[in-house]
C-alpha cells in the first residue's frame, strides 16, 4: 500500500474525480431540495406537467364541492404538504377523510384537456374535479392510474375521498411517488421520455450485469465480479419497480402493493449485492468476523421481506435506516483508506459519493420527483460506471501483468538460452529451459571439439582481473561465431577453453572447418594485437567423433547441462597433444574416417599416441590448414621427410628415422612432433 496521505497521495485525475463527484451530487440534489421546499400549485401550460406538492387541506369526513363553498362545509383539520414520509398519523375520529387542493392555470382562459395521477394509495372512494366525479368506487371498477378531464377556468378544484383505514395521502408509500398534474399531451410526452430513460437505465444495469457475469465465468477466482453482477441485476430490477410507481403503470405493475413488495425485495437484494461487492473488494482490510457480520443484516432483511409481507412497512423502514447507515459507514471507511493511499479505495470512494448523496437526499427531499427519479438512480449509475471502470482496469492490469510477465519470461528464456544452447534442448526434445528435469538425457553420436589458448596461465599473470576478462571475451567474440557458422554449438566454456559439439555425418568436417577458420582468425587477431603492443597468442584444437550422453545432472536446486562420455575425455586429451607436439589441430582416427574427402585437407599422420585413460594407443592426425602462411609452406616442404621418418620409426629403423626427423627440424625447428620422435629414437638407439 502507498504510504502517502492526504490529497497529495492522489493523482491529479483522482483529485479532480472527487471534486467532480461532489459537484455532480450537489448539482442534482440542490434543485430537488429546493423544489421540495418551494413547492407551489401554480400551473403554466407552457412549462409542462407539475407535481401537486402544495399544502392540501385534509378534512375529517367525506368532502364535496358544495361542502367547500357553503357555510355548512366540513371544517379543515390540517393543511398538509405532500409527502411527509413514514411518520405516525394523528387519528381521525370518523375514520373517513378527504383532501382538497386548488390548481391555478396561467394564461388566457381556454378549455384544455388535463390529466393527473395520485399514486401511492390502493383504492379511492371517490375523486372529484370541479364538482365532476371522475371516479366512484361504488361502481366496482378499480381506481385508474391516471384521471382525465376537461376544464376552462383559472382555478381547478381537486377533491380526493379516501377509503376508511387506508393510507393517508401525505404518507408516502415505500416507493417514492408524487401526484402529477398537467395537460394530457404534455404528460404523455413526459411519460414517454421518462419511460425511455427508465428502460435505458434498466438496460444499462442489466447489460453491465451480464457482461460482468461473463467476466466472472472466465475468471472465477475473483468473487468481486460475481457480487458486482448480482448488484447490477438487482439494481436493474429495483429501477423497474421504482419507475413503476413514478411513471404510473409500467407493464406488470397494476397495484401499489405489487410495486411496493417488488420494490422492497429488489432494494434489499440490491444492497445485499453491494455489501458482497464491497466486502470482496476490501476483505484484506477487514477481519474475517467483520466481513461475515456486515453480510448478516442484508441477508436477514431480504428474508424478512419474503416471509413477512404483512409487515412490509416496518421491514422497509428498518432496511432504509440500515442501508443509509451502511452507505455512510462504508464511505467513511473507504475514504479513510483512500487518503492513506490505497488505490482501489480511491476508486470506490469516488464511486460511493453519488449513491450516498442520493440516498441522503431521498430522506431530505422525499417529495421531489427529481430527487426520487434522478438523484438516487444517478448515484447508482455513477457508482456502477466507476466500479465497472475499476474492474475493467483490473482486467487490463492483469493482461498487462501477464504481458509483462510473458516478456519477462521470454527475456529469462533468452538469457537462459545463452547459458543452455537451444540445440541441447532440441536433442532432449524440449522447447524451453523450464521443461528440463533432473536426469533428462539422450545418447547421440557426435563430434567433440576442444580448443585452448597456449600459455594462458603465464599470459593472465601479467594482466589484471578486468584485463583478463576483457581479453577472454575479446578472443571468444572472434572465434565462437565461427563455430555457429559451421553448424556447431558451444556446450561450455572452461576458462579460456571451448568445448563445442557437432552432430550428424558432416560433424567431423564441420568441426575441422571451424578449427581451420579459427586458426586463420587467430592470425588476423595477432596482427591487431601487435599493433596494440600485445604479445601474439596461439591455440590448439583436439577433435574426436564418438558416442556420448547429453543430459541434466546435479540436484533439484542446482542443475546443469553436461556431456558425459569417454569420447569427451579423448577429445580433451587430443587438445593436450597439440600442446605437447606444438601443433594447431589434432584429430582422432575416428574423426578422420568420418571425413567426406580427407584429401581436401593438408594433413599428416603423427602416430599412435598413448593418452591418459586409454589402454590402447590412439591414431592421431595433424591438419595444418589455416596456420600462418610461412609456417604452412615450411611444413609442406618438410612433410615428405616426416612421413619417411614415421615409416622408419614403425619399422624400428631408428637410425633412419633420426635422419629424417632431423631434416624436418632443419626446416621447421618448432615442430614438436619431430622433436618428440627424435628423442624417442635416440633413447631406443642407445639401448
Amino acid at each position: 500500500m502507498n504510504d502517502k496521505t492526504g490529497l497529495r497521495g492522489f493523482s491529479r485525475w483522482e483529485q479532480g474525480g472527487f471534486v467532480a463527484a461532489l459537484i455532480l451530487s450537489l448539482g442534482f440534489s440542490l434543485p430537488a431540495l429546493g423544489q421540495a421546499i418551494n413547492a407551489n400549485i401554480a400551473y403554466s401550460p407552457d412549462k409542462g406537467p407539475i407535481l401537486l406538492l402544495g399544502e392540501w387541506e385534509r378534512y375529517d369526513g367525506y368532502l364535496t364541492e358544495e361542502g367547500i363553498t357553503s357555510a355548512a362545509g366540513i371544517p379543515a383539520i390540517a393543511d398538509v404538504p405532500i409527502r411527509e414520509g413514514l411518520v405516525p398519523s394523528p387519528p381521525l375520529q370518523s375514520g373517513k377523510y378527504s383532501y382538497h387542493l386548488l390548481v391555478s392555470p396561467s394564461g388566457p382562459p381556454a378549455e384544455r384537456e388535463y390529466a393527473f395521477a395520485l399514486p401511492g394509495i390502493d383504492g379511492y372512494r371517490a375523486v372529484l374535479v370541479d364538482s365532476h366525479q371522475l371516479y366512484d368506487s361504488s361502481s366496482g371498477a378499480p381506481s385508474p392510474s391516471m384521471y382525465y378531464f376537461r376544464a376552462a377556468g383559472d382555478r381547478i378544484s381537486i377533491i380526493v375521498q379516501c377509503v376508511p383505514g387506508g393510507r393517508l395521502l401525505e404518507h408516502a408509500p415505500l416507493v417514492p411517488s408524487n401526484p402529477v398534474f398537467g395537460e394530457v399531451a404534455a404528460i404523455g410526452r413526459g411519460q414517454t421520455l421518462a419511460s425511455a430513460g427508465a428502460f435505458s437505465l434498466m438496460g444499462f444495469f442489466l447489460v453491465q450485469g451480464i457482461l460482468v457475469l461473463a467476466m466472472f465465468a472466465f475468471w472465477r477466482k475473483n468473487l468481486e465480479f460475481l457480487s458486482f453482477a448480482a448488484y447490477l441485476v438487482a439494481t436493474a430490477v429495483f429501477t423497474y419497480f421504482k419507475n413503476g410507481a413514478i411513471l404510473h403503470g409500467l407493464p406488470g405493475l397494476s397495484s401499489v402493493q405489487a410495486i411496493e413488495t417488488g420494490y422492497a425485495i429488489a432494494m434489499d437484494f440490491q444492497y445485499l449485492g453491494l455489501t458482497l461487492f464491497l466486502v470482496s473488494l476490501f476483505h484484506h482490510l477487514l477481519p474475517r468476523q467483520v466481513s461475515v457480520a456486515v453480510l448478516v443484516p442484508p441477508v436477514l432483511l431480504s428474508c424478512a421481506v419474503l416471509v413477512l409481507p404483512s409487515h412490509l412497512d416496518e421491514v422497509y423502514e428498518v432496511s432504509w435506516i440500515y442501508f443509509g447507515l451502511f452507505l455512510l459507514a462504508s464511505l467513511v471507511f473507504i475514504a479513510n483508506h483512500a487518503f492513506r493511499g490505497a488505490r482501489r479505495a480511491r476508486w470506490m470512494a469516488l464511486s460511493l459519493i453519488p449513491p450516498t448523496a442520493g440516498f441522503a437526499f431521498r430522506l431530505l427531499a422525499p417529495a421531489s420527483l427529481l430527487g426520487a427519479w434522478a438523484i438516487e438512480p444517478a448515484g447508482h449509475l455513477v457508482f456502477a460506471f466507476i466500479s465497472m471502470l475499476m474492474l475493467v482496469k483490473k482486467v487490463a492490469d492483469s493482461f498487462e501483468s501477464v504481458e509483462t510477465l510473458s516478456d519477462y519470461v521470454s527475456s529469462v528464456s533468452r538469457t537462459m538460452s545463452s547459458f543452455i544452447p537451444k540445440e541441447f534442448l532440441e536433442y532432449l526434445d524440449k522447447t524451453d529451459v523450464t521443461d528440463l528435469r533432473l536426469g533428462d538425457h539422450v545418447r547421440k553420436k557426435m563430434t567433440i571439439f576442444f580448443s585452448d589458448i597456449r600459455a594462458f596461465t603465464s599470459l593472465s599473470e601479467r594482466l589484471t582481473v578486468e584485463e583478463n576478462f576483457a581479453f577472454i571475451n575479446s578472443y571468444l567474440s572472434r572465434v565462437v561465431p565461427i563455430i555457429r557458422e559451421n553448424g556447431g554449438f558451444v556446450d561450455k566454456y572452461i576458462g579460456d577453453a571451448i568445448m563445442a559439439l557437432y552432430s550428424g555425418s558432416a560433424g567431423a568436417d564441420q568441426a575441422i572447418r571451424s578449427a581451420i577458420a579459427m586458426q586463420a582468425k587467430i592470425v588476423e587477431y595477432n596482427g591487431h594485437r601487435a599493433k596494440m603492443g600485445y604479445a601474439p597468442i596461439s591455440m590448439g584444437v583436439g577433435i574426436h567423433t564418438g558416442d556420448l550422453m547429453l543430459g541434466v545432472v546435479g540436484v533439484h536446486d542446482r542443475m546443469e547441462n553436461t556431456v558425459i562420455s569417454d569420447s569427451v575425455n579423448l577429445a580433451s586429451r587430443l587438445q593436450a597433444i597439440t600442446k605437447a607436439f606444438n601443433i594447431s589441430l589434432a584429430i582422432s582416427e575416428q574423426s578422420f574416417k568420418e571425413l567426406e574427402d580427407p584429401g581436401s585437407y593438408k594433413y599428416r599422420f603423427i602416430g599412435k599416441v598413448k593418452v591418459k585413460g586409454k589402454a590402447a594407443p590412439v591414431s592421431v592426425f595433424e591438419i595444418f590448414d589455416g596456420i600462418a602462411a610461412e609456417l604452412f609452406e615450411r611444413k609442406m616442404k618438410a612433410n615428405t621427410f616426416f612421413e619417411q621418418g614415421m615409416l622408419s620409426y614403425y619399422q624400428k629403423d631408428f637410425a633412419g628415422a633420426m635422419y629424417y626427423f632431423k631434416r624436418v627440424l632443419d626446416i621447421t625447428p618448432e615442430d614438436g612432433a619431430s622433436g618428440f620422435y627424435l628423442d624417442n629414437c635416440m633413447n631406443k638407439a642407445s639401448l
